[in-house]
C-alpha cells in the first residue's frame, strides 16, 4: 500500500501543474490577442481626419505603384530677347516605364523640342508662377506629342523644375 500512496502522490502534483499551465497559456493567448487589437485600432484611419485625409487615402488606392520621374540634363540657353540666359533643370513624371523608355530612345528629339521652346520665351514671361505654370503645361503637351500620347495621363504626367535661374 504504501508503494501506492506514493505513486497517487506523485501524480496529483502533475495534475495541478498541469492544469496551472493550461491557465497560463489561456492568459497569455488573451493577452496577444488583446495587444493586436489594440495594434491594429490605433494603426486604422484616425476620426476627425475629415475629407482631406479621405483624399490622400483614394490617392494611394489609385496610384498603386510609385511615381517614375525622368531626368532631363540641364538646359543652359539664350532667351528670346537675346540678353538674358535661362539656365533649367527638368524632371518628367511619367505614367510608367514605357514611356521613360520612349523619352530615353527619343532623347536627341526631347532636348531639340525643349531648347526650341524654352528659347523661344521672354523673360518677362517666366519670372512669374503663371508663366513657369505654363512652360510645365507646355513641355508635357509638347513632349506627349512628341512621343504621340493622346491623354497626359498616359505620358507625360507632370513637369517638375529642379532649378530655374534666369540671369
Amino acid at each position: 500500500m504504501a508503494k501506492e500512496e506514493v505513486a497517487a502522490e506523485a501524480a496529483a502534483p502533475k495534475k495541478k501543474s498541469g492544469k496551472l499551465m493550461i491557465i497560463l497559456g489561456a492568459v497569455v493567448l488573451v493577452v496577444v490577442v488583446a495587444v493586436v487589437a489594440v495594434v491594429l485600432l490605433m494603426s486604422g484611419p484616425k476620426k476627425g481626419d475629415g475629407e482631406e485625409g479621405d483624399e490622400v487615402a483614394e490617392e494611394v488606392v489609385d496610384d498603386k505603384t510609385p511615381p517614375i520621374y525622368e531626368r532631363l540634363e540641364a538646359f543652359t540657353l539664350n532667351l528670346a530677347d537675346q540678353q538674358t540666359y535661362l539656365q533649367i533643370e527638368i524632371q518628367l513624371m511619367v505614367a510608367d516605364a514605357g514611356v521613360q523608355q520612349k523619352l530615353k530612345l527619343r532623347m536627341p528629339e526631347v532636348r531639340d523640342a525643349m531648347i526650341r521652346l524654352l528659347s523661344s520665351k521672354m523673360p518677362e514671361e517666366l519670372s512669374q508662377q503663371e508663366g513657369k505654370n505654363a512652360l510645365a503645361d507646355e513641355i508635357a503637351s509638347q513632349l506627349n506629342g512628341l512621343l504621340g500620347v493622346k491623354q497626359a495621363s498616359a505620358g507625360v504626367k507632370k513637369v517638375l523644375f529642379g532649378s530655374f535661374i534666369i540671369q
